[in-house]
């Protein structure tokens, strides 16, 4: 996997890269490069969240637990999908599926607590995470509804 600055990576993104110039250099403040082997989980439902990930390379499974059915993927995010977003969320911060690599994976880690704290101070910079944010939980929240009724069925028994 190539390595490039964390600057680089981020204005290659769309999520990043329609930012002002002031919004996009607060976001290369508070982003870190991390890396993990396939097998290896990020973090685990239930969990306090520190950071929200942009994948660089590689994939992430979600994962959420059933009862009587055990651990479900909701959803396989690969290259420039945003994850770990409860962790941004003010008052959730918790972890709402667990998240594993299926390949070797490179992300950029953006710490929560100074995204929110950005956020608070910059109420224009706030909105356009917290929109972008919605579009990433509503996915998760379709995602998952197809997942349960793919598990449980429509209900008629058929």
């Amino acid at each position: 996997m190539k390595k490039e600055p964390v600057a680089e990576i981020l204005k290659a993104n769309p999520w990043f890269a329609s930012l002002s110039s002031p919004h996009f250099e607060k976001m290369v403040e508070i982003a870190t490069e991390m890396s993990w082997p396939a097998g290896q989980i990020i973090f685990r439902e239930g969990q306090q969240g520190n950071y929200m990930y942009l994948i660089i390379e590689g994939q992430v499974a979600l994962d959420i637990y059933a009862p009587n059915r055990g651990r479900l993927t909701i959803l396989t995010l690969g290259p420039n999908e945003v994850f770990g977003w409860s962790a941004v969320v003010p008052y959730t911060q918790m972890r709402t599926a667990a998240a594993r690599t299926i390949k070797p994976t490179r992300a950029i880690a953006l710490d929560s607590a100074a995204l929110r704290a950005a956020c608070k101070a910059d109420h224009e910079l706030g909105y356009l995470v917290y929109r972008r944010l919605t579009n990433i939980i509503a996915g998760r929240l379709t995602a998952t509804r197809l997942q349960l009724l793919d598990v449980y069925g429509d209900g008629t028994g058929d």
